[in-house]
């Protein structure tokens, strides 16, 4: 798998963004059914988000009716839970029918021959892989053969709590507003009894540094995929802007106080007036009196120059399927013209097929929800590599002591520079 920095237009924005679990509680692969001619077809899909549960079912729903006597169960697994939940059962040949998988993660399934090829069932869904982002495409296809097809895609976005906003007495963000803009609001938002501040720092690679590192004219990994990209200057310095609303102007709560009770919690009580992150949460915010009142989102403020992090998750059918050829038919269909236009419609993410993506800014109109669609031109998809996790994993690792204040960033990202290089070397 390549590591792909690649600038989207606005035409062929799609991918993905939320993750999948499976489950291995107790249910087998292709349930207890039989499989023969005129039996019941009984399959599992696996995800981990509740929040996009029932669009899901409406979708299967769907796939249901055009495929008499096949039947699909949800199972939803914790995020927490799900990357070993998943290795656990596949490598046990318990695994879900059907999950979603990440570019940044496929890699590793491949190579343990545990996924089923789709490029047939795709070519008899009829569909046009010209209306999906080529991009994404790729970040699913290995030698030649496909695996999975993006089913949505997400970009990130500056969110802000208008009442909060009103409260200072402080303008509302737009679209033109700089890093400088970002940390002067946070300090006019933020209450000297620590009760509000003005902005979130998790340390959240997609959500936040990713996207300034990008800004700032770096990379998190060359594009051969071969060298990490973290001890450069502008990778710094993307990272420095999120470690000094810690350390330096202190407008956002502590790394520790993130493990407490994480980011998107905080913002939904009202603690924090800004927080970077998806597109995927606009659902969640919408369903929540306080934030479908208050809430709005725009695009994120520029740096040396503008990016957002575009991402993308598939549907992968799995090899230890009692049904291989009715799991591939709903991987294909998961990812298919249908699935993305309910998904849209419904405000859960963003479509990944093309003529899809508006509906997702009807959905809930007190949002600004095209800010979302319009820097999509500027996304750079999630960095990746044949064995991501092998240095993603890391990450944290080796960041934390910069979030905390025990390291400067500089030494942090050099010694995460130095641990990804020796993980490339190995790939």
């Amino acid at each position: 798998m390549k590591s792909t920095k690649t600038l989207i237009g606005l035409a062929a924005a799609a991918a993905v963004l939320t993750l999948a679990a499976c489950g291995d509680n107790g249910a087998s692969a292709g349930g207890s059914d039989g499989g023969g001619d005129g039996e019941e077809v009984n399959l599992t899909f696996a995800t981990f988000s509740p929040d996009q549960e029932p669009a899901i079912r409406q979708i299967l729903d769907v796939f249901e009716e055009e495929n008499p006597g096949v039947t699909v169960d949800i199972q939803i697994i914790p995020w927490t839970d799900y990357w070993s939940t998943l290795q656990t059962s596949t490598a046990g040949g318990t695994g879900p029918d059907v999950a979603w998988m990440l570019g940044a993660k496929i890699g590793q399934y491949i190579d343990g021959g545990v996924l089923l090829p789709l490029d047939d069932a795709f070519e008899e869904s009829g569909l046009d892989i010209e209306k999906y982002p080529e991009q994404l495409v790729d970040l699913f296809v290995d030698d030649g053969t496909t695996y999975a097809l993006p089913k949505d895609f997400d970009t990130i976005g500056l969110w802000y709590n208008k009442a909060l906003f009103d409260e200072a007495g402080v303008a509302y963000p737009t679209p033109d507003w700089t890093w400088d803009d970002v940390i002067t609001a946070a300090k006019a938002l933020t209450k000297p009894d620590g009760s509000v501040y003005g902005i979130g720092a998790p340390m959240d690679p997609q959500a936040t540094y990713y996207n300034t590192i990008y800004q700032a004219g770096g990379e998190v990994i060359s594009e051969d995929g071969t060298t990490s990209g973290y001890d450069s200057p502008e990778a710094i310095e993307g990272i420095t802007f999120w470690t000094d609303m810690i350390n330096v102007h202190h407008v956002s709560p502590t790394l520790e106080s993130f493990a407490d009770t994480e980011s998107v919690a905080q913002f939904m009580s009202g603690r924090l007036a800004m927080l970077t992150t998806g597109s995927f949460y606009a659902i969640r915010f919408a369903n929540d009196e306080y934030s479908s009142q208050n809430f709005d989102v725009t695009e994120l403020p520029g740096g040396a120059q503008e990016a957002t992090i575009i991402n993308g998750i598939g549907n992968v059918a799995l090899a230890s399927t009692e049904h291989p050829e009715e799991a591939a038919r709903l991987a294909v269909f998961l990812s298919g013209e249908e699935a993305s236009r309910i998904s849209s419609e419904t405000g859960t993410v963003i479509g990944s097929y093309e003529g899809t993506q508006e509906a997702f800014v009807d959905a809930f109109p007190q949002f600004n929800l095209q800010a979302f669609l319009d820097q999509a031109e500027n996304g750079v998809v999630l960095p990746v590599s044949r064995n991501t996790d092998a240095w993603a994993s890391r990450e944290g690792e080796f960041l934390t002591p910069a979030w905390t204040g025990e390291q400067t960033v500089e030494e942090a990202a050099g010694n995460l520079a130095n641990a990804m290089n020796e993980a490339l070397a190995q790939e």
